[in-house]
Formats: C-alpha cells, sequence, structure tokens
C-alpha cells in the first residue's frame, strides 16, 4: 500500500448520507406549518379580518346589535352597533313589521346578553367596513355557531342583495 493511500484511508472519516432525526423532525415541522398557513389563507385568501370578544348589549332588529368589544388590555369599545354581514332581515316597521319582530325576537333569544365573537369584514384600506350608517359589518359567532347563516337557515334573513 503506498503513503499516500495509506494517509486517505486512515484520516478520512465516514460521510453517512442518511438524514438524522432531527433534520426529518425539522422538515416535516416547517411542512406542517406552511400547510397550515396556506389553507388558512385558502379560506378567505382576499377578506382580511379582525376577531373581536363582544358582549351584545341590545338587539336592534334582525340584522342589527350594540354590543361591547373586547379590545385586550382592558381597553373596551362601548355600544358599537354591528350589521349581521351579507344577510338581510325584514324591517320592524312597515308592511314586514310581523316577520321583522319574528326575526328581531329570534335573534334576541340567541345572542342578547350573551358573549359572542365578531369577526369584521375588511375594507381596501384595512379598516373596519362599515355601512351607509355607520354600523361595522361582521359574522356574529355564539359558541362556534355562525349567528348570520343560522338566521337564514331558519328562514329569519335572506342573503344581502346590495352594497
Amino acid at each position: 500500500m503506498s503513503l499516500a493511500r495509506s494517509f486517505a484511508s486512515h484520516n478520512m472519516k465516514k460521510i453517512s448520507l442518511a438524514p438524522s432525526f432531527r433534520t426529518i423532525a425539522i422538515i416535516s415541522l416547517l411542512l406542517l406549518v406552511s400547510a397550515g398557513r396556506a389553507s388558512a389563507e385558502e379560506a378567505h385568501p382576499t377578506e382580511p379580518a379582525y376577531l373581536y370578544r363582544a358582549e351584545v348589549v341590545r338587539v336592534v332588529d334582525g340584522d342589527t346589535i350594540d354590543v361591547d368589544i373586547d379590545l385586550g388590555f382592558y381597553v373596551w369599545i362601548r355600544k358599537q352597533r354591528i350589521r349581521l354581514l351579507d344577510i338581510d332581515a325584514p324591517e320592524v316597521r312597515g308592511e314586514s313589521k310581523e316577520a321583522g319582530l319574528a326575526a328581531s325576537e329570534y335573534l334576541k333569544g340567541l345572542i342578547d346578553g350573551k358573549t359572542v365573537i365578531i369577526r369584521t369584514a375588511k375594507g381596501k384600506d384595512g379598516a373596519d367596513r362599515d355601512d351607509s350608517f355607520g354600523r361595522w359589518l361582521a359574522t356574529i359567532f355564539l359558541d362556534g355557531l355562525d349567528v348570520n347563516q343560522e338566521m337564514m337557515r331558519t328562514g329569519h334573513a335572506v342573503p344581502y342583495e346590495g352594497r
């Protein structure tokens, strides 16, 4: 055996091409995180929103409520008027008074005085979107129930065809 070959074989470390457990764990974690992020973005990719915890202080009618919003750190917005997004309930005045009162009573029984989660719609500027009356537009959730959808499911509201 030549001196060069003897020197090379003596000083070479064995290199394993098999990935280590640590490498596999890191790659798996990165894949899980990126998959979770992608699926969350795919749910509403063009609709940014904020979630707030709020207490319902008044049901105005079948598609409008007043809430106290908890912004955290003991900061609250009091009596913010919210219009339930993408639904239209009958008015409590005029020809549809009876259906409007029924919708209002149903919504009261469902959420009045309770803690809910509001998911606000956002405008292009990133601010909470509101309607022509200054009401924030939002989807309301009670213990995971989409209240807006529930109003339509029970026949107390229809899809909103306006703005």
